[in-house]
């Protein structure tokens, strides 16, 4: 397991693989719908499912939240348990890539949100080029800014990636920053590329 922490926000990855010890009757603590949404998953994003309710229990109990966490993720929509997960008192953003998940967690309601890429994902956001032309492709680094912005907003999808704009903060210590508009939002965030797990590029923002 590895772990950062940008402002006030806690990191926290880990392999799939390596938390398997995290179980159905550990899910069903965290709610009732929560199990019944991994049970309908094929066996391989059910454990990765498991694996990031995992570490969100680890890290909001590190942030003082105790070991009794319930997760709503019902989608305001449409009722569907898909929507990002929340929890009382914290809020808290999952990242899957790969065999990898990642999760932010931070106390309050200001948004968070966490996208991780492996590194050899770069050549397929290069095909991305039309969705922004005629401006340049982004980085894999920039892609995983505007997805980590996008997931903090909470419109997912209905967000243009293309028209998510961003401005580099004045440097003023080692850790770059960038200012993030997005388009219809009234606030802004802010978004930032941390050292993270080898292989992979992760990024976080927050509001």
């Amino acid at each position: 397991m590895g772990e950062a922490t940008w402002r006030d926000v806690t990191i926290l990855w880990a392999r799939v693989s390596d938390m398997r010890d995290f179980t159905a009757a550990d899910l069903a603590q965290m709610g009732e719908r929560q199990l019944a949404r991994s049970r309908q998953l094929s066996e391989d994003r059910a454990a990765a499912f498991l694996a990031g309710r995992a570490l969100i229990r680890d890290v909001v109990s590190r942030l003082g939240g105790g070991a009794d966490i319930r997760l709503d993720s019902r989608c305001e929509r449409c009722g569907e348990d898909h929507a990002a997960p929340k929890t009382p008192g914290f809020v808290v953003s999952v990242g899957h890539a790969e065999d990898l998940v990642a999760v932010a967690a931070a106390r309050g309601t200001a948004a968070l949100g966490i996208d991780v890429e492996p590194n050899h994902a770069a050549g397929r956001v290069a095909e991305l080029g039309r969705l922004f032309a005629p401006a340049a492709v982004p980085t894999l680094a920039a892609w995983t800014r505007i997805e980590a912005a996008i997931k903090a907003d909470g419109r997912g999808i209905a967000i243009d990636p293309s028209a998510v704009r961003m401005q580099e903060e004045p440097q003023t210590s080692d850790q770059r920053l960038w200012s993030v508009v997005l388009p219809g939002a009234v606030s802004r965030l802010q978004v930032t590329t941390l050292p993270g797990p080898v292989g992979f590029t992760l990024s976080v923002a927050r509001g």
